[in-house]
Order: structure tokens, then C-alpha cells, then sequence
């Protein structure tokens, strides 16, 4: 066969080569995969992990939202797990724990999240009741200032007809003035007590950790697949380079 010919047949050749070979295509891929993802799978750091997410409401405690400070203030007590603390959004505080052991991760997220929710609702209840307490006194002053301007109602009715006198007046529009104010701040005060939002918990869980071991397994399947064929193709091309070289 001359040259030509043999060179108008290289790839029909290398696929043949190939074909022959398939079983190499099939087996040291799915072989190499198998073992990668059993080392992701048993190398794993953590099999575990919980998380709870909380909603801090109008919180502007920096101790209680900011992961840093949230990290001193709230240790671990199972040293087997690891705490992390984050803010994933605005009003929102995130505790996950990792660990090795569910057991060791749900007792530990038990603790830490009725730790934080219990800090929550205290912070909550004093600014709640740092703005009630200043409402039920301004009421109690309203009231007191409603009751002492029924003396001035009554002696304008009684005057209607006659020249009113300038005590009175300003007795009346002082004591007018001053429950404008208070009416205005009891108002202010409600509508703060109505956008009071109590903080909550909104999901926690616990679940195996991510060890992607499909990932993994599927990228050294595709890999070792190219390699496989490459090195095939290599096989092939030493082969006859060999060949030629001893009947050269």
C-alpha cells in the first residue's frame, strides 16, 4: 500500500485502534471515578450540619448582629463542633454548626439559638417597654390636662356674649397648647409601638454536609476519559513508530 493510501486511512485506523481497545474506555474511567468519589465521600471534614436563621426585627444591638462580636459573645460548649456566625441579609442572623456527629450538632444548635432567641426577646422588651412606659405617662398627663380645661370650657360658654377676659384666654390657649403636645406624642408613640416587631426564629435544621462527591465524581469521569483516550492514541502511535523503526 503506498503512502498516500496509508495516510488516507489514519483515522479509519485510529478508530479501529480504539474500538479494540474500548474496554480501557470503559473501565479505567469508571474505575478512577469510583475511587475519587470514595475519598470525597471518607475525607469529608464534617458530615453535618445545622443552621437557624433568625429575624432581629428593628435590632441595633451591634453584639447581637454582628458575626464578629457574636462570635466572642456566644462560645461553643461541645469542642467536637465548629460555630459560625453570619448576617445573609438585612435583619437576618444566621448560626450554623458543624460537627461530626448529629447528636453533638443538634444539642449544640439547641443551645446556641435558645441562648440568642432569649437575648433577642430581652433586647425587644426593653426597647417595647422603654417607649410604653413614656405612652401611659403622656395618657395619664392628657387626661390630667383634659379634666383642668373643663373649667375654661365652661366659663367661655357662660361668656359667650361678653368680652372674654385676657386671663382666661391665655390660661385657655396655654393649656390648649400644652395638650396639642401630648396628644401628639401619645400618637407618635402608638404608631412606634405598632411597627414593633417581635424578633423570631424563622428556620433551623440540621442536614449531612455537602462532600460533593457527585461533582467530583463526574469531573474525574470526564477527565479520565480524555486521558484514557490520549493515552491510547499515544499507545498506538509508539506501536507503529516501533514497528517502523525495526523493519526500517
Amino acid at each position: 500500500m503506498s503512502v498516500q493510501k496509508e495516510k488516507e486511512y489514519v483515522l479509519y485506523k485510529n478508530l479501529k485502534f480504539i474500538w479494540d481497545k474500548k474496554s480501557f474506555l470503559i473501565i479505567v474511567p469508571l474505575l478512577i471515578c469510583l475511587i475519587t468519589g470514595a475519598v470525597s465521600y471518607f475525607i469529608s471534614d464534617h458530615q453535618y450540619v445545622g443552621k437557624a436563621v433568625f429575624y432581629t426585627s428593628t435590632l441595633k444591638k451591634d453584639h447581637l448582629t454582628e458575626p464578629d462580636l457574636m462570635d466572642a459573645m456566644y462560645k461553643a460548649e461541645n469542642k467536637n463542633v465548629e460555630v459560625d456566625f453570619s448576617v445573609p441579609k438585612n435583619r437576618r442572623v444566621q448560626i450554623k454548626v458543624n460537627g461530626d456527629k448529629k447528636t453533638d450538632v443538634e444539642q449544640e444548635l439547641k443551645s446556641l439559638s435558645e441562648k440568642y432567641n432569649a437575648d433577642l426577646m430581652a433586647d425587644y422588651k426593653l426597647r417595647y417597654d422603654l417607649t410604653e412606659k413614656p405612652l401611659k405617662d403622656y395618657k395619664k398627663r392628657l387626661e390630667e390636662v383634659d379634666k383642668s380645661l373643663q373649667p375654661y370650657y365652661e366659663k367661655v360658654d357662660a361668656n359667650q356674649d361678653q368680652l372674654f377676659d385676657k386671663d382666661l384666654l391665655l390660661g385657655f390657649a396655654t393649656k390648649e397648647q400644652i395638650a396639642h403636645e401630648y396628644v401628639t406624642s401619645v400618637n407618635r408613640m402608638e404608631t412606634d409601638l405598632e411597627f414593633f416587631v417581635e424578633p423570631e426564629l424563622i428556620s433551623t435544621g440540621i442536614e449531612k454536609s455537602d462532600n460533593y462527591f457527585i461533582q467530583n465524581a463526574f469531573i474525574a469521569l470526564v477527565l479520565s476519559f480524555f486521558f484514557t483516550l490520549l493515552g491510547l492514541m499515544l499507545w498506538r502511535y509508539t506501536r507503529e513508530a516501533r514497528g517502523e523503526l525495526n523493519n526500517g
